[in-house]
C-alpha cells in the first residue's frame, strides 16, 4: 500500500478489492445521560430527572486499509442501559429516586474513515476516525412511569473516535477506543417515548451526547506468504 493515493481508481479501489480487509468484535461500556428534567409534585420537593445508568455495548464490524495510514470501517453496535428517576436538588437527597423504571436499548450502524498516526501495520499506533451513524431506539417498560407509545425513534448523527491499535501479529490486533456522538433525544418529539410527568417539564433537550468505551479483537486478512524458491547452486563449467 502507498502512503498517499496518486491515482484514486488504481491505488484506493485496488486496495479495497485486495486482501487488506479485517473483521472485528468489540464490547464495552456506554455512558448514562439525562433525558428530561421535571418539577416535582408538590413543587417544594424540588426537581427530578429521568436518566439512564451506564450500560453495556457489544458489536461486530469489518474494515479495510486502503493506504498505509488510512482505512474505512463499518460496524453494528447493540447497547442497553437502565432508566431511573433521580432527585435533582443539588443537596445529595435521594427522596425522589425511583430505580429501574425501564430499559433503553439501541441498535446502531456506523460508517467511519480511519486515520492512523503510524502505518496501520505498526506494532502500536494511535488513530482517529470521523463518520456517521444511524440509531434505532427501543424501550422495554418495567413501570407505568415510562412508555414507548409503540414508537421506535431513529436518528442520524456524526461521530468521532479516538483510540490505539496494538498489532499482536500479522493476523491479530487489539483496539482500545472511545466513540463520541450526539443524537436526537428519544424522549423528545412527536414519535418519542414518554415519561409520566412528575410535574411541569423544565428541560427536555432535543439532543443527547453518547460515549462508548470499547475494546475490540481484530482479525486481519492478507495474502499467504509466497513459497520460497530453493536456491540453485552455481555450476562451474570448464572449457
Amino acid at each position: 500500500m502507498k502512503e498517499e493515493a496518486d491515482d484514486f481508481m488504481h491505488d484506493v479501489l485496488r486496495a479495497i478489492l485486495g486482501p487488506n480487509w479485517n473483521l472485528f468484535a468489540n464490547g464495552g461500556v456506554t455512558t448514562g445521560q439525562r433525558y428530561e428534567l421535571q418539577q416535582a409534585v408538590p413543587a417544594s420537593n424540588g426537581e427530578v430527572a429521568l436518566k439512564s445508568a451506564a450500560g453495556f455495548a457489544v458489536g461486530l464490524g469489518g474494515g479495510v486499509d486502503v493506504l498505509l495510514r488510512t482505512g474505512f470501517r463499518v460496524s453494528y453496535t447493540y447497547a442497553s442501559r437502565s432508566m431511573n428517576f433521580r432527585t435533582n436538588n443539588g443537596n445529595g437527597s435521594e427522596a425522589l429516586d425511583i430505580n429501574d423504571v425501564g430499559t433503553l436499548k439501541s441498535n446502531t450502524i456506523a460508517l467511519e474513515v480511519m486515520r492512523y498516526m503510524l502505518p496501520s501495520g505498526a506494532a502500536i499506533t494511535p488513530y482517529g476516525t470521523v463518520g456517521v451513524q444511524g440509531t434505532w431506539w427501543s424501550l422495554h417498560e418495567k413501570s407505568s412511569l415510562v412508555t414507548s407509545n409503540g414508537a421506535t425513534p431513529f436518528s442520524i448523527n456524526p461521530l468521532l473516535s479516538f483510540g490505539v491499535q496494538f498489532k499482536e501479529s500479522k493476523r491479530w490486533s487489539v483496539r482500545l477506543d472511545a466513540t463520541m456522538g450526539t443524537g436526537h433525544n428519544p424522549f423528545t418529539g412527536k414519535t418519542s417515548f414518554r415519561s409520566l410527568e412528575q410535574g411541569q417539564t423544565i428541560d427536555e433537550p432535543t439532543s443527547v451526547a453518547r460515549t462508548d468505551f470499547r475494546v475490540a479483537a481484530v482479525y486481519h486478512f492478507g495474502r499467504p506468504p509466497m513459497p520460497k524458491v530453493p536456491s540453485v547452486p552455481a555450476v562451474l563449467t570448464h572449457q
